[in-house]
């Protein structure tokens, strides 16, 4: 009995896996860079978080395709912008905040659900200035 269920056990961590690794996918520049990583779900479409990269190597943007966020990177790597949007249309919804390269806030948008910028708030090395 010891021996039957050990087995189970063990047949669902390695089909688990393979799982697992089935549904991830990378894709690559010309010249070999990664382009784009993530998962993907059994109909082929994104799920969960995908890193996306220029092709000198640098992160360029996170999107994470169950929640409709994306971060976006200066080229230096520091955190430039976080929004989420609509995965229909691309338009940005709710709110956009965008940074300076030391990490401070430059700015705060709030967008409706069409992507119309609804209210703006401007900040000056992290104060807001109106």
């Amino acid at each position: 009995m010891k021996k039957s269920i050990l087995y189970l056990v063990t047949i669902f961590i390695i089909n688990y896996s393979y799982a697992q690794e089935k549904f991830e996918k990378h894709y690559n520049y010309a010249k070999g860079n990664l382009k784009e990583s993530g998962q993907i779900d059994k109909g082929g479409l994104p799920k969960g978080e995908w890193k996306y990269y220029l092709e000198n190597g640098t992160l360029d943007y996170i999107i994470n395709w169950t929640t409709n966020c994306l971060k976006e990177f200066y080229t230096t790597g520091e955190l430039k912008e976080t929004h989420t949007f609509n995965p229909d249309t691309a338009a940005r919804i709710g709110e956009c905040i965008t940074y300076y390269k030391n990490g401070k806030i430059k700015t705060k948008g709030i967008y409706d659900e069409n992507g119309q910028l609804k209210n703006i708030e401007i900040f000056k090395e992290g104060l807001k200035q109106n």
